[in-house]
């Protein structure tokens, strides 16, 4: 079993995961263990006998996770025999002698839920009733750190009227929730974008998303979204010829994003720098190291470009 500080609330999810576990003779104290009013909506005979059912596809259980919510509240994530993640939550009494008030098991992802997006987005992905005519655009603000694609994005989103998505934002919004410790951030942020820039599109309105998008899947989800949705897609890829001006953006930026990073690291971004390859689709180049009304005025009219 994972170690954790050992609440309350844990001891008796310890027993629930037993009877997952398929421990022998487990269940024959459930009528004490379990609070009166819960065993009055499941009683403990029905209880024991649906975790007994249960225990043939997690037993023996493997615990993910164990964590503690306060000294009443307590989860655990288990796999079972297949490997399929599902969460057990349980809640106590405050008062001794701690029974269990609630308990319930989810998979990680629930089920009944509506389909995530699709990895790549074909005509019947976006709901008929709301389909766009084509007066909508997607923009994307691409580019490595530095670059000047948020002021660019911020600057044209003002001129055209469009929502800005900003990565960094979405990013530095996550980390009172553990945001800098969760794994795959940056698929959580395309996740995000995504999300936005689609709820969008259905409703016949456009958006500029300002993110590095290196990734070459994104890139293709992204464009494959704005086909089937009619869009006018639009790349503006920033890029700063000065190299002593983009350092000094990577290691003076001051931009005040909750949650988020100010300064940079020049030397992740060089190697970016060299990374980063061209996107399949047309693309506007833009040297934000010229004066930031042409940048700007050269954007939009690439954007609009066909309106």
């Amino acid at each position: 079993m994972i170690e954790v500080r050992p609440t309350v609330a844990i001891r008796r999810l310890e027993w629930v995961l037993e009877g997952l576990d398929s421990k022998p003779g487990w269940g024959a104290d459930a009528a004490v263990v379990m609070a009166p009013a819960f065993a009055d909506v499941v009683p403990p005979e029905m209880f024991v006998n649906a975790y007994q059912r249960r225990a043939e596809r997690f037993a023996p259980v493997t615990v993910v996770a164990l964590e503690a919510d306060g000294d009443y509240s307590a989860r655990a994530s288990v796999a079972d025999v297949e490997g399929a993640i599902s969460v057990v939550h349980c809640h106590v009494e405050e008062a001794e002698p701690h029974r269990i008030t609630r308990t319930w098991m989810l998979g990680y992802v629930p089920d009944g839920l509506t389909d995530r997006l699709p990895v790549v987005f074909g005509v019947d992905d976006v709901p008929s009733a709301r389909a766009v005519d084509g007066g909508s655009r997607l923009v994307v603000m691409t580019g490595v750190p530095g670059s000047g694609k948020s002021t660019i994005a911020d600057e044209v989103g003002r001129v055209l009227g469009d929502p800005v998505f900003a990565m960094d934002w979405l990013l530095g919004a996550l980390t009172p929730f553990g945001g800098h410790h969760l794994k795959h951030t940056g698929e959580i942020a395309d996740e995000l974008l995504t999300t936005l820039a689609f709820r969008q599109l259905v409703a016949g309105q456009s958006s500029i998303l300002d993110a590095p998008a290196e990734d070459a899947a994104t890139r293709e989800r992204w464009i494959s979204m704005a086909k089937a949705a009619g869009a006018r897609l639009r790349v503006v890829h920033c890029v700063c010829t000065d190299l002593e001006l983009h350092r000094s953006r990577v290691e003076g930026r001051r931009r005040g994003i909750p949650g988020w990073y100010d300064a940079g690291d020049w030397g992740d971004v060089t190697t970016r720098m060299a990374a980063f390859t061209p996107w399949p689709a047309a693309t506007l180049t833009l040297d934000t190291s010229r004066p930031l009304a042409d940048c700007v005025a050269d954007a939009v009219a690439f954007i609009t470009r066909g309106t």
